[in-house]
C-alpha cells in the first residue's frame, strides 16, 4: 500500500501597502484618518517613527532646520509683541508635527470682544479630527480628544472652531497642505517610505531576537507519526506558525515528545547562501528608500554616514546640499507656516508682522564660507539668513514682482486658512 504524503505551504501574514483614506462616509459628526485601519494614521505614522532610526533622525534633524533660531519680525517694535504672542517652543513644536504628520495646528485665543488675538498655543495634531462637512463649504469645527481608540474619552471630546469662523474665545488655526485625493487632512511628504521605515524596524527587532534568544537557521520540519486528518494538520500547521514565524520569535529553540524514535520528527536546515548581505543588502536600501522620500540630498547633514560618504573632503558637498536642501525642502515648509500665521495675525488684529525664520545652519559651512570670503561667521550667517528669507519679507521682492505692476490678489471665497490656499499670493504678489 502506497504510504500517504501532505506537503503543506505555512503562509506567513502579508502585510498590504498602506491605503490612506479619509472616511467621509462614516456615521459619526468627524472623520476618521485611516491608513491600515479605520482611525489609525496618526498612530501609524509615530510608530514608524519610533522603530526606524533613519526615519527618525530624518524628521528630527529636518524638523530642526525648518524650525531654524525661530519665528521673529523684522520690525523690532513688532518683535517685542510677536514673542510674547507666540512662544518659540510651541513654534518648535508645530514645525515637528508638520514634518512628522504633515499637519499642525495652533489654538488661538482671543479677547472678550474677539478683536484681537492676544496668544498662540500648539496644540498635538494627532488629537485632532475635522468635522464632517454637511452643507457648509469648508471646515468650521474640530474636535479634541486624547484618545480616540478609547470610547469613554470619545464620548467626552471637546468641540473647538476652526480659525476665522466663529466668535469663541478658542479656535483652531489648522496648517497643512494640499494632498490628492484628501480634503480634510494632509499626508507628510515622506508617506511613500512607510513601509521602508517598518522594515527598517522588523530588521532591527529580528537581529535583537536572534541575539537574545541565540541563532537559528531555516529549517524543514517534518512529523514522522503519519499524516493527520485535515483539521488537526491545519491546527498543527497554526501552532508551528504561532510559535516560530514573524521577527518576535527568531532563534526560538523546538521540544519534542515521542514514544518511539522511528516516529520522531525531523528537522532539514535549509541553507540560505550568504544571508547576512542579503540582509546588508536590505537594510541599505531600506536606509536608501527612507532618505530619497525625505529628499536628503546629503546624509552627513544629519550624522548619517553611508558607505559613499565619509568624513573626508566632504566639505564643499555639504555646503551644495545644505543650500539644495534648504532652497527645496526646508523653505517649502517654513513659509507654509509663515503665511498662515500671517494671515492669522492680520484677521487677528495686528499689522502685518513681515514674519521670517532665522535659519539654523552648520556651523562647518559658516567657518568655511568666512575663510573663503574673509568675513566673520556672524556676518556670513546674517547674509544667509537674508538669503533663504521669505520672498514676502524681503525689502527687494525682485522677480517676486510681476510686469503689469505692484497689486494683491483678492481673497479666495470658502478656503479655510488651514489649507494650502492663503487670503493673499504672498510668494508671488506683494503690496508695498
Amino acid at each position: 500500500m502506497k504510504q500517504q504524503q501532505k506537503f503543506s505551504i505555512v503562509n506567513v501574514n502579508s502585510n498590504q501597502l498602506p491605503f490612506i483614506t479619509e472616511d467621509a462616509k462614516t456615521r459619526y459628526n468627524w472623520i476618521p484618518f485611516g491608513v491600515y485601519g479605520h482611525d489609525d494614521f496618526f498612530d501609524a505614522v509615530t510608530m514608524t517613527y519610533n522603530v526606524s532610526t533613519t526615519n527618525s533622525a530624518c524628521i528630527e534633524g529636518i524638523a530642526d532646520l525648518i524650525y531654524g533660531k525661530g519665528v521673529y519680525s523684522k520690525d523690532k517694535a513688532l518683535n517685542d509683541v510677536l514673542q510674547k504672542l507666540i512662544p518659540q517652543e510651541e513654534t518648535k513644536r508645530v514645525a515637528f508635527d508638520l514634518k512628522l504628520y504633515g499637519n499642525a495646528a495652533y489654538q488661538v485665543y482671543w479677547d472678550d470682544s474677539h478683536t484681537k488675538v492676544i496668544k498662540f498655543y500648539h496644540v498635538p495634531i494627532q488629537y485632532l479630527r475635522a468635522e464632517k462637512l454637511d452643507s457648509h463649504p469648508k471646515i468650521e469645527n474640530y474636535f479634541y480628544c486624547t484618545d480616540w481608540n478609547d470610547q469613554r474619552k470619545i464620548k467626552n471630546k471637546k468641540k473647538i472652531a476652526a480659525f476665522g469662523t466663529s466668535n469663541e474665545k478658542c479656535e483652531i488655526l489648522y496648517i497643512k497642505n494640499y494632498s490628492p485625493g484628501l480634503y480634510y487632512y494632509s499626508l507628510p511628504d515622506w508617506v511613500a517610505a512607510m513601509q521602508f521605515a517598518v522594515s527598517e524596524g522588523e530588521i532591527s527587532n529580528l537581529h535583537l531576537n536572534n541575539i537574545t534568544n541565540g541563532f537559528l537557521p531555516a529549517v524543514m520540519l517534518n512529523f514522522n507519526n503519519g499524516v493527520p486528518a485535515p483539521e488537526e494538520r491545519e491546527t498543527i500547521e497554526d501552532l508551528v506558525q504561532s510559535k516560530f514565524t514573524g521577527t518576535d520569535n527568531a532563534g526560538r529553540f523546538m521540544l519534542s515528545f515521542n514514544d518511539d524514535p522511528a516516529t520522531k520528527p525531523t528537522i532539514d536546515i535549509i541553507d540560505i547562501p550568504n544571508l547576512h548581505e542579503k540582509y546588508d543588502y536590505v537594510a541599505t536600501y531600506t536606509q536608501d528608500r527612507i532618505l530619497v522620500a525625505h529628499r536628503v540630498t546629503s546624509p552627513l547633514l544629519f550624522g548619517i554616514r553611508t558607505d559613499n560618504n565619509g568624513f573626508s573632503s566632504q566639505s564643499e558637498e555639504m555646503k551644495t546640499a545644505f543650500s539644495i536642501m534648504q532652497t527645496m525642502t526646508i523653505s517649502p515648509f517654513q513659509n507654509l507656516i509663515l503665511n498662515s500665521l500671517d494671515a492669522a495675525l492680520v484677521q487677528g488684529g495686528y499689522d502685518e508682522m513681515e514674519l521670517y525664520f532665522e535659519q539654523l545652519t552648520p556651523l562647518v559651512i559658516l567657518a568655511q564660507t568666512a575663510d573663503e570670503t574673509g568675513k566673520s561667521i556672524s556676518q556670513v550667517e546674517d547674509e544667509t539668513n537674508k538669503s533663504m528669507e521669505n520672498p514676502a519679507t524681503q525689502d527687494n521682492p525682485g522677480d517676486q514682482q510681476t510686469q503689469d505692476g505692484e497689486f494683491e490678489t483678492e481673497p479666495i471665497p470658502n478656503v479655510s486658512l488651514g489649507s494650502a490656499f492663503f487670503a493673499k499670493e504672498y510668494e508671488i504678489f506683494k503690496q508695498k
